[in-house]
């Protein structure tokens, strides 16, 4: 069955990536990583996988081609196996694509929150956000709601969750109500909720002018939340903005750092953020003036400053990048491409004060929107690196995931 990987605005730059695992060679002493691929739970048919860790397990979610339309399913990693993968929503109207992807937040009193997409109508990119939340570990699902309540046939997606608050979380995403035929401002927006008391509160705006397609990156910080995106200026230079909420308060969107990206379109590219306390750091990819590379900012002050940037690429990035923190440590990866059209995931750890370490190549790649974008999480003090095995659209796709052990 061929998956509807199809995606808006994409002008440049929109590259996949498909992941096999260098493995089970050994790795040279003096690498400080060492890869171990896992038997995944996902099976041949499956798409789009995402990771995200508690305390006590890590939680590897992804879509699932079905006869008429797809599952979107998880499992869970207690650091030696994977459970019985569990359905979170069954549709026959999924918006399986290959940048914009479900995901799944743990949260308060051993909750989950998850979130998908589903078209709306026949126009293919009129699609909602879906979430739910079960309160038994994965095993029931409650009813389905969307976190925007305007009603029109356009696109929402590219959501980021949070933990909020005592007992519920926050969602971000992209938001196209102004964003369609026939609108007024034609601008597409950066809308932001709280889901707490069994609902989700009234929604803000953001910005008002963003980029199109890109994916948000959300953290919550020891001040309150910082939100990355790609912005958008009148004259289509596309930086990365941040905003942040502190004492009851949203400020106005900042950009993180002067690029000077013009572009005419989408490069589907978006920032990641993680935060540990009043640390932060942020990663993305830019292309001004001709030179691709990946980036990256911290702060100590809960994004209130931040150092001077840093170049964490090999010289010849694709992007797609993901960053973590893994005790004292800042960990990113990205796409590094190669030669006659391949690449390679590249890991690599980065200080503000001693800069780039050297850098590993995790896993061979190609090129094609079908492997969808490497995913990131930390769980027992180790990294889980998952990606979607696909050379082409039409052909077979699985989930992968690997953990890599920092020696």
């Amino acid at each position: 069955m061929a998956f509807d990987f199809s995606r808006p605005h994409i002008w440049a730059l929109a590259l996949g990536i498909t992941v096999v695992l260098f493995a089970c060679a050994p790795v040279r002493a003096q690498q400080p990583f060492t890869v171990e691929p896992l038997v995944s739970p996902a099976p041949g048919s499956s798409l789009t996988g995402n990771l995200v860790a508690s305390d006590t397990g890590l939680y590897l979610s992804w879509l699932e081609s079905l006869d008429e339309g797809h599952a979107f399913r998880f499992a869970m990693w207690d650091g030696q196996t994977f459970s019985e993968p569990l359905t979170i929503h069954t549709s026959a109207a999924f918006f399986a694509n290959w940048a914009d992807f479900g995901s799944m937040l743990p949260f308060a009193d051993n909750r989950l929150a998850a979130h998908w997409l589903e078209k709306a109508a026949n126009g293919t990119y009129q699609y909602d956000i879906w979430m739910s939340v079960s309160d038994d570990g994965g095993t029931t699902w409650g009813a389905p709601q969307r976190p925007h309540r305007d009603g029109t046939l356009s696109e929402h997606g590219f959501v980021s969750l949070a933990e909020y608050g005592k007992s519920g979380f926050a969602g971000v995403w992209l938001d196209g109500r102004k964003f369609r035929k026939g609108a007024r401002d034609n601008e597409m927006s950066l809308m932001f909720t709280t889901f707490a008391d069994g609902g989700f509160q009234a929604e803000h705006q953001l910005d008002g002018r963003i980029c199109e397609c890109c994916q948000t990156g959300m953290a919550r910080t020891a001040d309150g939340l910082l939100i990355a995106y790609r912005d958008r200026s009148s004259d289509e230079i596309r930086d990365i903005s941040v905003v942040r909420y502190v004492d009851g308060t949203w400020t106005e969107p900042v950009t993180l750092h002067e690029d000077g990206w013009q572009i005419p379109g989408c490069p589907v590219n978006g920032p990641q953020v993680v935060a540990d306390g009043d640390r932060l750091a942020v990663g993305w990819f830019s292309a001004s003036g001709g030179d691709p590379r990946v980036q990256a900012k911290f702060s100590r002050d809960s994004g209130a400053s931040f150092s001077e940037v840093i170049r964490v690429d090999d010289g010849h990035p694709v992007g797609r990048v993901d960053i973590e923190m893994l005790g004292g440590a800042t960990v990113m990866t990205w796409l590094e491409r190669g030669e006659g059209g391949e690449g390679a995931v590249k890991l690599r750890r980065v200080s503000p004060s001693g800069g780039p370490s050297p850098s590993h190549s995790i896993a061979h790649t190609g090129s094609g929107r079908a492997s969808g974008f490497p995913r990131m999480a930390v769980f027992g003090g180790d990294i889980y690196v998952t990606w979607t095995e696909a050379y082409t659209r039409e052909g077979s796709s699985q989930v992968r995931i690997a953990k890599v052990t920092v020696e």
